[in-house]
């Protein structure tokens, strides 16, 4: 059996925000690294040059991560204070969480941070990240680690024939599913009346409508409202077709699929 351990750690970043620095002097601070898939929570102490914990309680600070290559902020957070216990003040600890929603429009790659005081009057004041006076930190954005969020396909053009819509084909990805891979799709109707087929073909390359067969269908009248449907299987290719009442004058918008 193997033995695998894992640590539950937050990440700790010090940031030095008054006095001169040549006592107690700090070359180095490791660089911060996140994860795509998870949130990533970061704790931020801030300390003079005589490494003691700041009254920061009627503080206000945010974190700003810096495209290296645009010097454009990509994502700012405002830190969240933290009680440490004490009756008197709250000293030195502040944090933050990136989501995996903030992540999801960045490129795996370095980054660099920074931390700035927000002054009551709008104004913004610098932190340093080390002892040397430098202001920047570093990030490594990394993914592979957890699985990651996958936009829904959407389907939004339909062949019209004779009251019937049929969207092209649409791959069923069945090398990522097994025999009971769950299949999800949400409707967008506009006024529609009628019956939408889910229809589905283990032909790989280029099939025909009589390579299909009706997997489910669900039956919608007038309707503008979304609706779900879910299915289960294995294929290569899936396709919508919605059949429209007779004398009506609805559409399907788009459908949004998942697999």
């Amino acid at each position: 059996m193997q033995t695998v351990s894992r640590y539950l750690l937050t990440q700790l970043v010090i940031a030095y925000i008054n006095g001169y620095h040549g006592r107690n002097s700090k070359v180095y601070d490791r660089r911060l690294t996140l994860h795509r898939g998870v949130n990533n929570p970061i704790t931020f102490t801030f300390k003079n040059e005589d490494q003691k914990a700041q009254d920061i309680t009627s503080k206000e600070y945010e974190f700003n991560l810096i495209d290296t290559e645009s010097k454009k902020s990509v994502l700012t957070k405002t830190l969240t204070i933290l009680d440490d216990g004490s009756t008197v003040s709250t000293k030195g600890d502040a944090s933050c969480t990136i989501t995996e929603g903030d992540l999801l429009p960045l490129d795996a790659k370095f980054y660099n941070f920074s931390v700035r005081e927000v002054k009551t009057d709008g104004s913004r004041e610098i932190t340093y990240s080390d002892t040397g006076y430098a202001a920047a930190g570093t990030v490594e954005l990394l993914d592979g680690a957890y699985p990651e969020f996958i936009p829904s396909t959407s389907v939004s053009a339909f062949t019209l024939s004779s009251n019937t819509f049929t969207s092209s084909d649409i791959d069923g990805k069945p090398g990522i599913n097994n025999n009971q891979a769950l299949h999800t799709i949400a409707i967008y109707p506009n006024n529609f009346s009628g019956t939408l087929k889910v229809q589905g073909t283990m032909v790989s390359t280029e099939p025909t409508d009589n390579d299909y067969f009706t997997i489910t269908s669900t039956s919608l009248s007038s309707s503008s409202s979304v609706s779900t449907l879910n299915f289960t299987g294995v294929f290569q290719n899936v396709r919508f077709v919605a059949d429209r009442t007779s004398g009506t004058t609805g559409r399907i918008d788009k459908i949004l699929y998942r697999q």
